[in-house]
């Protein structure tokens, strides 16, 4: 099912930090694209975390019906998460729902990625203004630092990979694939030993010892690890990835490259499943991230569901 929106004008949400600062110089050419079609926006910009979501929380407060994340993918999961806050709060029907769009400025950009958003600015104002949208999974996250949760699109990761990105989202310079490879280099020489961990789904239990786990509504991040590559955003399911065993240092390279194109989950040392709720506990501490933003540098306990179909997405029409 795909729908076209009819708002007259558009709320743009825009994080200047983006891509280490370069959203900043963005506005003007966005502005540009909506003025030449006559189409009126709204700029807000972004001055702290999580001011996206507080933004677009009021945003739906005060009627708006197209909002725009014009950033990268944390700016993309604070105004769902504030979308999704604000709606919930105020019992819309999914009819009632604002649409969001985005346009992508970002470092890793991997949900515009999955979206189909195209990378030119000039062509995601185009596709933002023709309205069309999709209905889109939705997850939430309980732990670390959110424990009464936060929504996400994209996934949930603990262990290696949220290490990684972690380490790329504070080089000052650095930005995108350089980013990430520099922070895996870095992370290498302090190579994190494998934590015991109880996952349990609807159906399932498992224990096992890893240093990675991968729980996915989209197939990319990390700007381009394949971490689920049968991920689907409007197919009801988490798509669930994890190392079943300890991976050793001098394994880690091997299995690293098969994340580029995705062929770790026809390995031995990963299991895959699919589920709609996931409980992982951990023994100690792991990093873990959602869609690239900090849920905690170390929690034992996360909690993940998913709302199928409860959020109205701009996609490419495919």
């Amino acid at each position: 099912m795909s729908r076209k929106q009819k708002d007259p004008s558009a709320f743009i949400i825009l994080n200047p930090h983006a891509a280490k600062g370069k959203g900043a110089y963005a506005r003007d050419t966005i502005a540009d694209c909506f003025a030449k079609q006559g189409f009126p926006c709204e700029f807000v910009m972004t001055e702290h975390t999580m001011h996206a979501s507080e933004i677009a929380r009021d945003a739906v407060a005060k009627g708006h019906k197209l909002i725009v994340a014009a950033g990268g993918d944390g700016t993309v999961n604070e105004v769902i998460d504030g979308v999704m806050k604000e709606t919930r709060q105020r019992n819309f029907i999914f009819d009632q729902m604002p649409v969001v769009g985005l346009v992508p400025i970002g470092r890793g950009n991997d949900f515009g990625y999955i979206a189909k958003t195209p990378k030119s600015i000039e062509q995601a104002c185009a596709l933002v203004m023709d309205q069309y949208w999709m209905p889109t999974d939705c997850g939430f996250v309980k732990g670390g630092k959110f424990p009464d949760g936060r929504y996400f699109v994209n996934g949930v990761g603990l262990g290696f990979e949220p290490t990684v990105n972690f380490v790329a989202s504070d080089f000052k310079r650095l930005s995108g694939m350089p980013s990430y490879l520099a922070a895996f280099v870095k992370v290498m020489a302090n190579y994190p030993s494998a934590v015991r961990v109880s996952l349990d789904t609807e159906e399932d239990h498992y224990e096992f010892d890893t240093q990675q786990i991968s729980i996915c509504n989209g197939r990319r991040m990390g700007s381009a690890f394949i971490m689920a590559p049968e991920a689907l955003i409007d197919d009801g399911l988490l798509d669930v990835c994890f190392a079943n065993r300890e991976i050793k240092g001098y394994e880690i390279l091997w299995y690293a490259l098969k994340f580029f194109k995705g062929t770790q989950v026809n390995s031995s040392r990963f299991t895959t499943l699919r589920a709609t709720k996931v409980t992982v506990t951990a023994d100690h501490d792991m990093p873990c991230h959602a869609d690239g933003e900090e849920i905690s540098r170390g929690c034992d306990a996360v909690q993940i569901s998913l709302f199928p179909a409860s959020l109205k997405f701009i996609r490419k029409q495919v």
